[in-house]
């Protein structure tokens, strides 16, 4: 349906147009919550429609790389997704599963994870829940969702004065997202760094990036800069996009779909492109 394809039509053709001349040099990376899952209140309550986990399952042994990718932990990304031959990077970049369902995490998050905890241990969770704040501690990370929130100016100064505040005097980076701020270790791991990692494992020849929130645009620009100057690559960058998308998420972006109905689109064209002829 060309309608869910918003802007970048001629870059997702020619990217289905490489995947389509070699699936076996393909790398998939897909964002999990707002991209192949509809957002929900609480992360808890998401849920990876079956035609999406379908199609994924079908476009997993065709590819050479399917890779999952999340802010979420990365065996709660494996919960939600439950598709076993494929990998995970969980938390933003900091935790690596591999399909035999090893995981690894980045060594230089560890020095900060009782400082994270420090300030879990510190919240007036009553308090926080009683503004419609969803706390999400992932060890490493500490999210804090106000999606529910009926005063959005109080829960954001609540998660200022319990969390940011805290965070930045312990030295921890602050991030934000679509209705969520996270506090997680200030080291240079990102989900494109991850991604730019897998890619070099083995010779792909194309990389797609699926994401929808500013976390996703480290991926997004990973892509580019593994693709640049190497005409035998093809890089596209796909941005499940809406009306809470930042414009930094477009910005960077090669393709923006029309949220995840978009985003069934695109792995609709990449089956076909797959297809055995």
């Amino acid at each position: 349906m060309a309608g869910l394809i918003l802007h970048g039509e001629e870059r997702l053709e020619e990217g289905l147009a490489a995947v389509a001349r070699e699936p076996a040099t393909a790398a998939l990376f897909c964002d999990i919550d707002g991209t192949i899952s509809p957002i929900a209140p609480r992360p808890a309550d998401a849920v990876v429609p079956d035609q999406q986990r379908a199609a994924l399952a079908t476009l997993a042994p065709r590819l050479g790389l399917l890779c999952f990718v999340t802010g979420r932990s990365v065996l709660d990304g494996a919960r939600l997704v439950r598709l076993r031959n494929a990998f995970y990077i969980g938390t933003h970049g900091l935790e690596l599963m591999d399909p035999a369902g090893v995981v690894q995490t980045d060594p230089g998050a560890d020095p900060y994870i009782p400082r994270v905890q420090a300030i879990v241990a510190g919240l007036r969770t009553t308090e926080l829940e009683a503004l419609g704040i969803v706390l999400e501690n992932k060890r490493s990370v500490l999210a804090a969702h106000y999606r529910l929130a009926k005063d959005e100016d109080a829960a954001l100064r609540a998660i200022g004065q319990q969390i940011v505040a805290p965070a930045r005097q312990a030295g921890l980076a602050v991030t934000t997202g679509k209705q969520v701020i996270e506090v997680r270790p200030p080291v240079e791991v990102t989900k494109g760094t991850a991604a730019l990692a897998l890619l070099g494992r083995e010779s792909y020849a194309t990389a797609f990036f699926l994401g929808d929130d500013l976390t996703d645009t480290s991926g997004f620009a990973a892509l580019h800069v593994w693709a640049r100057n190497r005409p035998e690559r093809a890089a596209v960058g796909v941005a499940a996009v809406s009306d809470e998308s930042p414009a930094r998420v477009r910005e960077t972006s090669d393709v923006w779909v029309d949220g995840v109905d978009g985003i069934s689109e695109v792995l609709r064209r990449l089956l076909a492109a797959t297809a055995t002829r």
